[in-house]
């Protein structure tokens, strides 16, 4: 259980790495090289949050990843990450369909959830829910439907339950969390 953690958290650097390598100098979430998202969160917190949305395959170290990011700024508030990840086969940009969202290992059609909620933009208070395994009894998730799929945008919506653990990997905490997104390619 400490390595999926560890995973979760390494997705997560990842995706902030990507994304500030990114080339819009702009940074606006109206910018035309960026998505959007609009997400309704219930359960430990409620909140309302909106912010830009992108997409992209990494393949990497023996790997293949391929994920939709979605971010807030000014400041910092959400990182949410919908994740295939797969370390013995291929994990393409997935067609449009209703996916389901929760974990199974080296899938290339369940998605795996992380929520970041980053309370008052402070990193070093962030609290990590996901859909990664907890324990046998409990199953955390939901569905990703995707409505567009192209080389440079990827829409849809999205709904599904995530869990907050201890260090011990008890389950402390629920979010519930729906939305819809709009997604652009990443710029790398």
């Amino acid at each position: 259980m400490k390595k999926i953690k560890k995973i979760s958290i390494l997705f997560i650097t990842l995706s902030f790495v990507m994304f500030s390598c990114s080339s819009d100098d702009e940074g606006s979430p109206s910018s035309s090289n960026f998505g959007d998202f609009d997400l309704t969160v219930t359960g430990d917190f409620e909140a309302n949050k909106s912010g830009f949305a992108d997409f992209d395959g990494l393949d990497a170290f023996g790997s293949q990843t391929w994920e939709i990011s979605m971010n807030d700024n000014n400041p910092s508030t959400v990182s949410l990450q919908f994740m295939l990840f797969s370390a013995i086969g291929d994990v393409n940009q997935p067609s449009p369909g209703t996916y389901e969202i929760g974990f199974e290992a080296n899938s290339d059609s369940v998605f795996t959830a992380i929520y970041a909620h980053i309370p008052n933009g402070s990193f070093s208070e962030t609290v990590e829910y996901s859909t990664l395994p907890h324990s046998e009894d409990m199953n955390y998730g939901g569905t990703l439907t995707i409505t567009t799929s192209t080389d440079g945008r990827v829409s849809g919506n999205f709904q599904f339950t995530a869990a907050k653990t201890d260090n011990d990997f008890n389950v402390v905490g629920e979010i519930s969390v729906s939305g819809e997104f709009n997604a652009r390619k990443r710029m790398n």
